[in-house]
């Protein structure tokens, strides 16, 4: 063995300088600055957490300034009643000399909630939309396919089997198959910013994409929404003047207790989703009782 094929065999690890390090870490700062923007390259991250949550269009102008290329293997593992999981590993190379930087790794599954469950809402077995609402009893009661929601109009009484036993909220999701596609591109967008965050050294600038860690109900769209409280205080302001409606003979559509009632549960509300839920159970309500003139029968 020759000296030459000595040397070739042997990994020549050369230690960058401090300012080396400084000048990537100030590369890294200046394509923030000037290049990527806050909701589109990178996301909040936990509450406290000073780091940003790195995206993957952040992910791909770390790669293409750093010169780096990702090369992808993916296994699929079957689970029972037709779950899978992915598992995704990311190799990361330099594009001149073709030497391997790092790795990352991410997974997916069809058993995560937001995959697994569906909210699911009563539907109209008439038309299909999930427009179905219960009126009041001095209008009736029963079940109404609500028409000014794009409902049919089609009315059910209130123990009709075909609404009655419908189940609702949270049910496992039947067409699981529909989520394949999503849970192999999800486990290769987490593994290709885990790799890229290890290849450019930046884990005290970025954390793991949170799009797919936090609870369902905190994305990154969430944080941004509630960051602009301004649509808190509309949505208030939408809803108490539902309340205030009056019907085509100038008498209140809410009553007195009603109107406290809800003021209490916009009060308690822990989220500006909660707030828009009760804004368009009213309007609903409200439709209903100013466009119900006369008692439904059955």
């Amino acid at each position: 063995m020759t000296d030459l094929t000595v040397m070739e065999e042997r990994q020549v690890i050369q230690s960058l300088s401090v300012t080396q390090v400084k000048a990537q870490v100030q590369q890294i700062q200046a394509l923030m600055a000037d290049m990527m923007k806050d909701g589109e390259h990178y996301g909040k991250s936990f509450e406290g957490d000073t780091k940003k949550n790195l995206l993957k269009p952040g992910a791909d102008k770390l790669m293409f300034m750093f010169r780096l290329r990702p090369d992808f293997e993916q296994e699929i593992k079957e689970l029972p009643n037709g779950h899978r999981e992915v598992i995704t590993h990311c190799k990361v190379y330099q594009i001149e000399s073709g030497n391997k930087i790092a790795e990352g790794v991410g997974s997916a599954s069809t058993l995560e909630s937001k995959h697994r469950y569906r909210n699911e809402k009563r539907k109209c077995p008439e038309c299909g939309m999930e427009t179905i609402i219960q009126g009041k009893e001095e209008y009736g009661g029963g079940w109404i396919c609500f028409a000014k929601k794009g409902g049919c109009g089609k009315k059910f009484k209130i123990d009709d089997p075909v609404i009655a036993e419908q189940k609702i909220g949270k049910v496992e999701n039947p067409d699981i198959a529909d989520v394949y596609n999503t849970v192999l591109k999800i486990s290769k967008k987490r593994a290709y910013v885990d790799a890229t965050i290890t290849a450019t050294a930046a884990s005290d600038i970025f954390t793991q994409d949170l799009e797919d860690i936090l609870p369902e109900e905190k994305t990154t769209k969430d944080l941004a929404k509630e960051a602009a409280m301004s649509g808190r205080e509309e949505i208030l302001n939408q809803t108490a003047e539902i309340l205030k409606s009056k019907d085509g003979n100038g008498l209140n559509v809410f009553t007195e207790t009603e109107i406290a009632d809800e003021r209490k549960i916009a009060k308690e509300a822990k989220d500006i989703g909660e707030l828009y839920d009760q804004h368009d159970r009213l309007d609903a309500e409200r439709c209903l009782r100013i466009g119900q003139t006369e008692e439904i029968a059955f």
